[in-house]
């Protein structure tokens, strides 16, 4: 895949959860805080629909590509357009380099 820094033209945000710890042990996500805004290029490259007997679920991958940084964790959520999008797998430079980094991203479309 080949990016031109020109083609990074869209706004995404990205999101850390705030999780703390209750008195039992539980992780509890109390709010999401914002880490940044960067440039970026959205690619949707898959669709999944899967029908079981228990529930419908609708999903979409899509490929993120911004300027590369060090502070992105797995943990992060993305929002773009109105769409919150969950990193599925860990972030990785393009190419080897460290001038972009990628990330693999889903997005649940929920059934209404």
């Amino acid at each position: 895949m080949y990016i031109n820094l020109s083609e990074l033209k869209q706004r995404v945000k990205i999101l850390r959860p705030r999780v703390e710890e209750d008195e039992v042990g539980n992780l509890i996500e109390h709010g999401r805080s914002k880490v940044t805004t960067v440039w970026a290029k959205v690619l949707p490259y898959a669709a999944k629909i899967s029908d079981g007997y228990a529930e419908k679920v609708d999903e979409v991958n899509y490929r993120v590509v911004i300027r590369y940084r060090e502070d992105i964790e797995t943990t992060d959520l993305l929002q773009w357009r109105g769409k919150t999008l969950i990193i599925s797998a860990p972030p990785y430079p393009l190419d080897g380099g460290r001038k972009y980094l990628v990330m693999e991203a889903k997005e649940l479309v929920e059934d209404g």
